[in-house]
């Protein structure tokens, strides 16, 4: 544990001193106007520099030319085909934007579901009228039931016009984990939408909105789990068996 929060401090200072030094050259900033972000710069041949940039939770390569004037998107390729930008933009996906990204799942709005002391946290954006959101909460059971998993899901309200009202009843109950659990496991749920819900639950739920934009996502289920290499990876849509037991592990194992 301790030394994963040494992990994220240096990526997070690293990020922090490129950020602060680096001088955005003029051919770059209209990536900034559109939304995007420059992260990080690395030496590319010819004479040009290669900027790594995160736009809605994607990060891309982009050249910059030596006279500063022209600006390439897209690979650059060797004689052999080899990618120039590829280990570049993989060191950057597999540390700072992965640490990134579960830096936001962890500030979200979260609902718990299983222990506090599993070993593997996953989360999950989901929507009270999706019911691929409940095959998820349902296939999820026996991980749950064995301590090994602990889901935490993020509410948001996108699929019908009582979406959003679910979410706020969910968000505002004295229990909301009792009431995701009640709504989840019925068969015909009897959850109604909250029309005036408080502004605090107003708040959890366009955060929890901001950060699907954020992360360039618009469906549900959309799931993030960390892989053997402890990179964060996205499952959209409900997951096949196979692919359950790779984000979960083996079940009760």
């Amino acid at each position: 544990m301790l030394k994963s929060v040494f992990l994220f401090l240096f990526l997070f200072i690293s990020h922090a001193i490129f950020a602060a030094d680096r001088q955005i050259p003029q051919s770059l900033k209209f990536i900034e106007k559109q939304g995007g972000e420059v992260v990080d710069s690395f030496a590319a041949p010819a004479g040009m520099t290669g900027y790594i940039v995160e736009f809605r939770g994607n990060a891309l390569t982009v050249y910059l030319s030596q006279d500063e004037q022209y600006l390439f998107t897209g690979n650059m390729l060797d004689a052999t085909g080899r990618d120039m930008g590829k280990e570049a933009l993989d060191d950057y996906i597999k540390g700072p934007q992965s640490e990134k990204k579960w830096q936001a799942l962890l500030s979200s709005n979260w609902i718990p579901d299983g222990s506090d002391d599993a070993p593997k946290v996953i989360y999950a954006f989901i929507d009270p009228n999706c019911p691929y959101c409940k095959q998820l909460w349902e296939k999820a059971r026996p991980w749950i039931a064995s301590g090994k998993v602990q889901m935490r899901y993020i509410l948001v309200g996108i699929l019908k016009a009582d979406s959003y009202g679910k979410s706020a009843a969910i968000l505002s109950a004295e229990d909301p984990a009792d009431a995701l659990y009640e709504h989840e496991a019925s068969e015909s749920s009897s959850l109604r939408s909250l029309t005036s819900p408080s502004e605090a639950v107003r708040t959890q739920l366009g955060e929890n909105h901001r950060l699907m934009q954020t992360l360039g996502i618009s469906a549900v289920p959309a799931i993030y789990y960390k892989d053997k290499s402890n990179g964060v990876t996205l499952q959209m849509g409900l997951p096949t068996p196979s692919q359950l037991e790779q984000i979960m592990g083996s079940q009760g194992g």
